[in-house]
């Protein structure tokens, strides 16, 4: 849980691997440009690449059946904004059209082109500051941007709603209660680990903050049903 950056990128043109691999060399060389604390070698992407599996829906739609479809190929760099911030998987991946389900070959409903899902949780840069972290979700926000800029079509949902309205302070707003809301919850958590009397430990990045008692107490008010 946190408040998170959610998006996905993709072109429907069959580019080649080249090409791809130009676009995220492109973006990798402005993440150093924003000042990203880290940015990685680009990546070439294998079945087994982390965070490039695909979600789909296998089946009929009333047995709510899902399953991972894993990349083909493509070119990724993984993009690390800032201290507390999640790392963000950028780059585009091509999937198969169909899969094996058990006996038979089922559809993925990938027709050509090249994408890629992902999520940036920037939630807990906060933990060294508003400046920081606004800095950091700033940066996540102006990566997607630079895509677009590059041709690639991205659709994301922000937690804070920044990306849509360039609002501060919603943002703001919106990471004060989510701030409060995960301070009551592993507050409760750890209280009822104290309380069965059995060897168990809650973490939770939220403990670190110095104001986590304030914000704990807040979030039971405002969070309490």
């Amino acid at each position: 849980m946190g408040l998170t950056i959610y998006y996905q990128l993709s072109v429907e043109e069959n580019l080649t691997a080249g090409a791809v691999r130009a676009l995220v060399a492109r973006l990798a060389g402005y993440a150093r440009e924003i000042g990203c604390a880290e940015t990685g070698k680009l990546e070439r992407v294998l079945a087994d690449t982390p965070f490039t599996s695909l979600v789909v829906r296998k089946g009929r739609e009333e047995d709510c059946c899902f399953g991972l479809v894993p990349a083909k190929r493509g070119w990724v760099v993984e993009v690390w904004p800032g201290e507390g911030c999640e790392s963000a998987t950028l780059g585009l991946c091509q999937y198969p059209r169909r899969i094996r389900n058990g006996g038979e070959r089922v559809s993925t409903g990938f027709a050509g082109g090249w994408r890629l899902k992902g999520a940036c949780k920037t939630q807990y840069a906060a933990e060294h500051g508003w400046d920081h972290f606004l800095l950091c979700h700033q940066r996540v926000v102006s990566l997607l941007q630079f895509w677009r800029g590059l041709g690639v079509t991205v659709d994301v949902s922000d937690e804070g709603g920044y990306w849509e309205t360039r609002d501060e302070k919603k943002l703001r707003h919106t990471l004060e209660r989510y701030d409060r809301l995960m301070a009551a919850i592993s507050g409760m958590a750890k209280d009822a680990a104290d309380d069965s009397g059995q060897f168990c430990s809650v973490e939770a990045p939220i403990f670190a903050r110095k104001d986590f008692e304030r914000l704990e107490a807040e979030g039971r008010r405002n969070f309490a049903r």
